[in-house]
């Protein structure tokens, strides 16, 4: 047979390996090699081994792994209860998470038998004196649950040509090519060879059941090799009924033979873990009896402390939970762990029952498209800003269309704005036939430099549209100088801005015309939707005729319940940009938590500020005393003369570690395509050029927690540190 491994190369992957190799089958071994080869495995130049190096969390990044497969054994995790409580999160997803998937990719894969590692510490405070397969399970550490609730699920994937298989180990000892030193045996003994003491923990009387890792390996080669019907779907003890021990008994056994050992039992809190397990199915089923006591494991450690007299058997290596500490301090693309244990988004959206409830309400009106809550929410925007009149669309997107339609703006028209902008923008003037000027921004916000706008005005020039770049107003002043002088309109893109304050004047209050967004990731969302705010009434209505096909009135108007029918007049060529009554109930209610939201926000910006303003490698962003930022984004910048990597290599390398990181934005002008239709070049705006190669955006948004927000700057300084040394 050719059967997967999994942890392969662990402390019993080595033994199970070797095992099945005798046996004459072939071995895949799929592990992390977190411990790194073992070196002294026999096996390791065996022609019919295939090692594979990768995570089991990231199976899917090995097409391969079940190729020509007929048994699988899953032996990865993470093992012991200290390093399971580091990190109950990350526990969860490696024993649970990946080990349903990995057996579900198996059964499709065409695996008959899937044999998964778990433990007799499932019983945990053993519920009577001799606990058999049938016996309640009581499991009360993370690492005995995680084992437990991967039982559950893998039972439940049994079908007549896929067999799991449950194998509870007892407690382990004894040399293995990967030893480990954090086994109650093992470390008895090198504690009493090393320190001639040994240390007693939670009184002593609880009860462990332990087995000789190679009589683990053979009994695993045993189910692996059994016919299918006789496993299928069975939980097996693995162990022995005599090798069932209490803690002081053994060291009291230990400390006999290795003389002079102290033994120090120490008076802290009850170990609740007892477990006095019975192995009479495994037993009589496949006659197994160990082959290896423990007086023979007692000589193999202390020839391998013999062998090894300068070698640190406490040292993290050999000890699981201080290689788990060591791994998160090592970026993952070096071999580490995350920091965050789980994806952080760089975005999400904020919904709650109010949302809910307000859609369902929609839906039920049967106004869906058209309806009430589209105007109610119009005037509420208004409110909330400061404008007299808002005009509910589609997106921003096209509500900057529709303000430049509005204003007469034509092919062959030139409209000034930054290259630091979405790309919907100039997409915008494109299709219109409208060619964008690019004038480079600020090297501090970012925003368009108002210094540069002038010597870029012509005759052509019709318009500006300044980006209030991740919710930092432009300097809109000096901008609107520039306007009047050459009677240009001033079209604000506000889609990063809502809250934000200009000079105390509420952004979508100042500007002649500004747009927002409310996209899913904005500071409020209708999911898609914009809005336009403006000054003048009759304007405002020409805008939302505009926004209906040019239609003088919408659905809602000629057939709502207080409608006066009438035929329908074409005012002028206009758009399908109207906003839907379902999005404009959830902006009722969302622009109601505005405030809270964008509070939740500055907040988090000044968290980030006290925590990264040490890190000389990265610049934070600039906020001018005049204006209140939305912080719709933070944006950090990575000094490129200070660090040896590129901006999308500490990226990507902050992608690995669970962080969800966006670049805001690279350059319109920097696009080949915008190069060819635009004739510019990178050196017309070297700020936005340099700055394109250099931004980084990190999470941002309501949800993000403390601890969400300490992963992030934890991961910053990881990454950093390793840069800074390599």
């Amino acid at each position: 047979m050719k059967i997967l491994v999994t942890g392969g190369a662990g402390y019993l992957g080595c033994w199970v390996t070797y095992e099945l190799l005798q046996k004459g089958h072939k071995v895949r071994i799929f592990d992390r090699m977190c411990f790194g080869y073992p070196e002294e495995a026999d096996w390791l130049k065996d022609t019919n081994v295939e090692i594979i190096q990768g995570d089991i969390r990231h199976w899917q990044e090995f097409p391969d792994l079940f190729n020509e497969i007929d048994v699988v054994i899953h032996l990865a995790g993470l093992a012991n209860d200290p390093t399971c409580a580091l990190c109950p999160i990350t526990a969860r997803e490696v024993n649970v998470d990946s080990t349903v998937e990995l057996a579900r990719q198996s059964s499709q894969k065409g695996v008959r038998k899937f044999i998964f590692a778990s433990t007799c510490a499932v019983y945990g405070k053993g519920i009577g004196d001799w606990l058999d397969e049938d016996s309640p399970t009581n499991p009360i550490s993370t690492f005995s649950q995680t084992k437990r609730e991967a039982e559950e699920k893998l039972m439940i994937l049994a079908h007549e040509n896929f067999s799991p298989v449950i194998a509870r180990f007892s407690t382990l000892f004894g040399y293995s090519p990967r030893m480990r030193f954090d086994l109650a045996i093992n470390q008895m003994v090198s504690t009493a060879e090393r320190q001639k003491r040994i240390e007693v923990r939670g009184g002593g009387n609880q009860w462990r059941p332990f087995l000789h890792v190679r009589d683990c390996a053979r009994a695993i080669t045993l189910i692996c090799e059994a016919e299918q019907q006789k496993i299928h779907n069975q939980i097996f003890n693995i162990g022995h009924n005599s090798l069932n021990k209490r803690i002081i008994d053994l060291a009291q056994e230990i400390a006999s033979v290795i003389h002079g050992t102290e033994i120090d039992v120490v008076r802290d809190d009850e170990d609740l873990r007892t477990f006095r397990v019975q192995f009479q199915k495994f037993i009589t089923q496949f006659h197994f009896q160990p082959e290896y006591t423990i007086q023979k494991a007692l000589q193999e450690i202390t020839d391998w402390l013999e062998r090894y007299p300068h070698e640190d058997p406490f040292f993290d290596k050999y000890i699981n939970v201080l290689q788990f500490k060591k791994l998160r301090k090592i970026p993952v693309q070096e071999g580490g762990e995350p920091t965050a244990p789980l994806f952080i988004p760089l975005a999400k959206p904020v919904m709650g029952h109010e949302e809910e409830d307000a859609v369902i309400q929609a839906m039920r009106s049967g106004w869906l498209t058209s309806g009430h809550n589209i105007h109610a929410f119009e005037q509420n925007f208004a409110s909330a800003v400061g404008a007299k009149e808002s005009v509910a669309v589609s997106s921003c997107t096209a509500a900057i269309h529709l303000c430049l339609v509005e204003a007469g703006i034509k092919a062959g028209d030139e409209v000034i704005t930054p290259p630091i902008t979405w790309v919907s923008t100039i997409n915008t003037l494109l299709n219109m036939g409208v060619k964008p000027v690019f004038v480079d921004v600020d090297p501090l916000t970012y925003n368009i430099d108002p210094r540069q706008i002038e010597e870029k005005v012509t005759e052509k020039t019709k318009a500006i549209i300044p980006v209030d770049l991740a919710g930092h107003p432009c300097d809109l002043d000096e901008i609107q100088k520039v306007a009047d002088k050459y009677h240009l309109l001033l079209i604000e893109d506000a889609a990063h801005a809502l809250g934000a304050e200009y000079r105390s004047q509420k952004i979508g209050s100042i500007a002649k015309r500004t747009c927002f967004s409310f996209y899913a990731t904005k500071n409020i969302t209708t999911i898609e939707g914009g809005m336009i705010t403006l000054s003048n009434s009759e304007e405002a209505k020409y805008l939302r005729i505009l926004a209906t096909n040019g239609l003088a009135d919408t659905a809602w108007d000629r057939y709502g319940r207080s409608a006066f029918l009438r035929p329908q007049e074409l005012i002028t060529a206009g758009f399908k940009y109207p906003m839907s009554n379902i999005s404009a109930s959830i902006g009722m209610e969302q622009i109601k938590k505005l405030h809270s939201f964008n509070s939740i926000r500055q907040r988090l910006a000044t968290r980030y500020f006290y925590s990264l303003s040490e890190i000389d490698e990265i610049t934070l962003p600039t906020v001018k005393d005049y204006v209140q930022h939305a912080w719709h984004l933070y944006i950090i910048r990575i000094n490129s003369q200070k660090v040896n990597k590129s901006r999308d290599e500490i990226a990507f390398m902050l992608r690995q570690e669970n962080i969800g990181i966006g670049i805001h934005f690279y350059g319109v002008h920097l696009h080949p395509y915008i190069q060819q239709v635009c004739g510019v070049r990178p050196e017309d705006c070297p700020t936005a050029t340099k700055i394109s190669d250099e931004i980084l955006s990190l999470p941002l948004h309501p949800l993000l927690t403390e601890e969400n927000i300490q992963y992030v700057v934890d991961a910053i300084k990881k990454v950093i540190y390793y840069v800074r040394h390599h």
